[in-house]
């Protein structure tokens, strides 16, 4: 046997460089969505310090007294719409409907999943504006 066929197999030792979704447009905006989450519930705890705030009394909150949250609230709400645009966007690659064994065109149901969006933002808006008078 020669040295060659004797010697321990060398591992490869492959590594991810760290600015890998940088590279292609595609990666970069499927890693921006993914990070929409995190203000979302950065945000969602600190509405529940809010809450709880509102219900020590009225001595110690002031909703709209903190200029930081209602920045924030609005940064937030620009990633909430842009993780929920993205999400829809792909509904008609990932839901499948026949209607008379004929498949729905893809497009259809974008459109009735935004018209859907829609119609829910119209009526919590609605109820939220009824309920605060």
């Amino acid at each position: 046997m020669t040295n060659e066929a004797q010697a321990a197999p060398r591992e490869y030792r492959w590594r991810m460089p760290a600015n890998w979704w940088t590279r292609n447009r595609h990666y970069f905006l499927y890693v921006v969505r993914e990070f929409t989450v995190v203000p979302i519930a950065l945000w969602l705890l600190w509405l529940l310090v809010e809450i709880k705030r509102a219900g020590d009394g009225p001595a110690r909150y002031s909703p709209h007294g903190s200029a930081a949250f209602v920045v924030f609230s609005v940064i937030t709400l620009v990633f909430a719409l842009y993780h929920s645009y993205t999400f829809l966007s792909l509904a008609g690659v990932i839901i499948h409907f026949k209607v008379l064994d004929r498949p729905l065109p893809s497009r259809l149901i974008v459109l009735a999943q935004f018209a859907l969006w829609a119609v829910a933002s119209v009526v919590v808006g609605f109820v939220l504006i009824w309920f605060a008078r």
